[in-house]
């Protein structure tokens, strides 16, 4: 192509092998499906990548140290098999290798001149102690990408420090700021795992994005996602935090507000009001048919509203204590802008008409067992081709694809399999505990 035309020729991304594997199907085009990935991630910030990776269509290949990814052992369980492992594990396929050894150092390079991704979350440096660092793996595989996740980022001085969601709520602002929220509460951990997911999600739209640059280059490249980054980056009040002004006062007037009342059958209902802003007190003075609260000198600006919180929520509340509905408290209101909805758990939603029609959780399998469970699906949906979980996928026991993807990626034979099984280097089942393993996030 002529260098003038103002053209770039296009790379194809690099073709790997077999990338249609026994648990996903071919039938439809995939948005990945030429595209194989190494995770070896453990928790919950890089597989949450490897999952939505592979519902992309990508062959994901978990390789997993014999003392296992932790998550397995979260329970409760279903015939044995974690549902919290499952979730961000199904549509792997597994392999357990003893990366700290040669043997099985060499077992994983062997399988990166197919490879596309390399996905891991050890502490910064890890790899590198393995001789597993982009360095070494660029030399095979000039267009290999290794997505690196790890709690504070690369190169600083708190890169040696470990991370689980919890110490990042607390260091970036969230379990301070929940509290100030809540009138002063008592400091909480939130049960669930924001810095984990919030990282995972940006470490797959890095990934996507060197793929892409990958195509216009045909090299790959290194890049590295912090826990401290994407929470603060998820935070939609950390800006205004910075300013030191006080977001009470006009804030953001509806669902970070919202409180949550009893319906006249026992359930709950949060409607999306800052029932001190100007808006959403005019809103309900009128909808409750209370002139009069407007010349009550408590409700008078919205500082005082704020002083008064418990109280005009009590009186709202009470009037929202006569419907039986959702539904029914949208229509007294009759504001468009303002909606009400339900708490629920996820099991009531699973179990909803919407959920149904968009197919928005799936049934899969755990391990050789079979154990049945059902999961969130993807939330994308394509136009010209399949992304998601197919019914029935399957979330690995520890080594349960050994031989088939060593056979295939690892050009190994069985004789060699069972030698690297003798030594320990492969191995499937029941965790082996290890002392001193290395070091995770």
């Amino acid at each position: 192509m002529d260098a003038g035309s103002g053209e770039r020729p296009h790379r194809p991304l690099k073709a790997g092998s077999g990338r249609c594997s026994a648990l996903s199907s071919c039938a439809v085009e995939r948005p990945l499906e030429d595209v194989l990935v190494l995770d070896l991630t453990r928790a919950v910030a890089g597989p949450i990548t490897g999952r939505l990776l592979a519902d992309l269509g990508a062959r994901v290949v978990k390789i997993e140290p014999p003392d296992a990814d932790l998550t397995r052992f979260i329970v409760p369980n279903v015939d044995g098999f974690s549902p919290y492992f499952a979730q961000f594990n199904v549509g792997k396929e597994c392999v357990s290798l003893d990366l700290t050894r040669p043997a099985g150092r060499d077992v994983l390079l062997s399988m990166v001149p197919k490879a596309d991704i390399v996905l891991e979350n050890y502490r910064p440096g890890v790899l590198d102690k393995l001789g597993l660092g982009y360095d070494v793996l660029s030399e095979i595989n000039p267009g290999i990408i290794v997505a690196s996740v790890s709690g504070w980022g690369h190169g600083n001085s708190r890169s040696g420090r470990g991370a689980f969601a919890s110490v990042l709520h607390a260091e970036a602002g969230v379990t301070e700021m929940v509290s100030r929220r809540r009138g002063g509460d008592a400091y909480r951990n939130d049960p669930m795992s924001h810095a984990d997911t919030y990282t995972g999600l940006h470490a797959l739209g890095a990934v996507l994005a060197a793929l892409h640059m990958r195509v216009r280059t045909g090299r790959g490249q290194t890049v590295e996602v912090s826990m401290a980054e994407s929470t603060l980056m998820c935070n939609d009040q950390a800006a205004t935090d910075l300013t030191g002004l006080d977001p009470q006062i006009g804030f953001k007037g509806g669902q970070n507000w919202a409180a949550v009342y009893p319906l006249s059958n026992g359930r709950h209902v949060t409607v999306t009001l800052d029932l001190t802003a100007n808006f959403g007190f005019k809103v309900i003075a009128a909808a409750m048919d209370r002139p009069e609260l407007r010349d009550d000198p408590r409700f008078a600006r919205i500082e005082d509203r704020v002083l008064h919180r418990d109280e005009i929520e009590a009186i709202f509340g009470e009037w929202v204590s006569q419907f039986d509905s959702a539904e029914a408290v949208e229509v007294a209101i009759g504001v468009k802008s303002v909606m009400a909805a339900e708490v629920r758990t996820v099991a009531e939603l699973a179990a909803t008409e919407w959920a149904e029609e968009r197919g928005a959780f799936v049934d899969i399998v755990g391990g050789e067992a079979a154990a049945p469970m059902t999961v969130p699906q993807s939330p994308w949906r394509f136009r010209e081709a399949d992304g998601g979980l197919a019914p029935g996928a399957v979330a690995g026991d520890r080594g349960q694809h050994n031989r088939e993807v060593l056979r295939e990626l690892a050009g190994l034979d069985d004789g060699a399999i069972d030698a690297l099984e003798g030594e320990g280097i492969v191995s499937a089942g029941e965790a082996i505990r290890r002392p001193n393993a290395s070091g995770r996030r």
